[in-house]
């Protein structure tokens, strides 16, 4: 393309790198018939814009001392992209440094280690989405980059963005350490970030990725659809939450292809939905690499995490164990630690309301566990 810029020659002020660091990132400004496709792929239209919840929401992190890692949300929305960096960023504060057994205080980093988790967890969502060899930052400018006409209406951000692509993961982390802001502090971190997983898939292969063609990634009400949580979470945009291909017989020789979660994810979900046998979450979420788990429940979506790496290999561990809850949405104000029994059997009543949720869910996993909220009021 030859109205590529090469941004060469930048010198990194990131101490990481002692010898001077050649950035290679081509930056390219978006233009209309690229800002239309995403917007058909984001809302089925492109006559449709974010909405103010999306707008105003980046990737800020908690004051409460407890819950320094957690991003706060501030309206309903981008749950689904939210939770995800969160559980990406957990996996990077608890885990990264693998040879240390956990404790708690590792939940309480200092503002520059948090910032550098955020970093690393976005930088790992758009290298996966990029299929680990390439990955694109989307950056507002501050000025318009087209004209809006036609079919189009203008949100005065997918007009402004200048598109950098890094095809080293080196120059894509030092890349996100120089701009980490736009994200953190925003204002529409939440958006750039799902412009740039898109891109980083690219729109071809998020569209063939659905189960149906005219799917979205955000649905009604500006809620993440699930093809964007498994976007985020596993670098595919498919429609399920089961393992692999289901092929149904459609009548007439047809066939119909659903497409699920091809290999074990880092992070795992799990759903109300299964509760309430609407769906089947695949082993390669319901046992992810890192105990770390996404919840969906009424269509929010907010996190389940264990300190323990052992907990997904080791049936000892899973005996016994704590559980930590995180809902940037829910004004939390304290630590929310269950501890999940797993040697005893509760006895629930399917059609008893007074269960929280978050049981069910966990439960979904864990059959029968006996459940303390630790002195916690019980979230219904």
């Amino acid at each position: 393309d030859v109205g590529d810029e090469e941004t060469t020659g930048e010198v990194s002020k990131n101490p990481d790198l002692s010898t001077l660091y050649m950035l290679q990132v081509v930056s390219k400004a978006i233009d209309i018939s690229l800002a239309k496709e995403l917007k058909n792929l984001l809302f089925g239209s492109s006559l449709c814009c974010f909405s103010e919840e999306w707008k105003i929401q980046s990737f800020t992190f908690n004051s409460i001392p407890q819950l320094k890692y957690g991003i706060v949300q501030k309206k309903g929305g981008p749950c689904g992209v939210l939770a995800a960096v969160q559980a990406c960023v957990l996996q990077q504060l608890i885990f990264a440094d693998s040879n240390r057994n956990k404790d708690a205080r590792c939940l309480q980093p200092s503002e520059v280690h948090r910032t550098k988790c955020l970093t690393l967890a976005i930088a790992d969502i758009l290298w996966r989405a990029g299929g680990n060899e390439k990955a694109i930052v989307a950056l507002p400018s501050g000025r318009q980059q087209f004209t809006p006409v036609g079919k189009y209406k203008a949100d005065g951000i997918l007009e402004t963005l200048i598109l950098h692509s890094a095809a080293r993961y080196e120059d894509l982390m030092v890349f996100l350490q120089q701009n980490i802001h736009q994200f953190e502090i925003g204002p529409c971190g939440c958006i750039l970030l799902t412009v740039s997983v898109i891109l980083s898939r690219s729109i071809n292969l998020v569209r063939n990725d659905f189960d149906v063609l005219t799917n979205r990634l955000i649905g009604s009400h500006g809620y993440c659809t699930q093809e964007l949580v498994n976007l985020l979470l596993t670098g595919k945009a498919v429609s399920n939450v089961f393992n692999n291909v289901i092929e149904l017989d459609s009548g007439n020789g047809n066939i119909t292809i659903l497409k699920g979660i091809t290999s074990r994810s880092d992070i795992g979900l799990l759903s109300l939905f299964e509760h309430y046998d609407v769906c089947q979450v695949g082993c390669y979420l319901k046992t992810p690499k890192y105990p770390i788990w996404l919840v969906c429940s009424e269509s929010h979506f907010s996190v389940l995490f264990c300190l323990e790496k052992d907990l997904l290999s080791d049936w000892k561990t899973e005996r016994r164990f704590d559980l930590y809850y995180y809902d940037g949405l829910a004004n939390q104000e304290e630590e929310i630690r269950l501890t999940v029994d797993t040697t005893q059997m509760c006895t629930e009543d399917k059609e008893n309301d007074l269960t929280p949720p978050l049981e069910h869910c966990i439960r979904t996993k864990w059959q029968g566990a006996v459940i303390d909220w630790n002195g916690t009021e019980p979230i219904l």
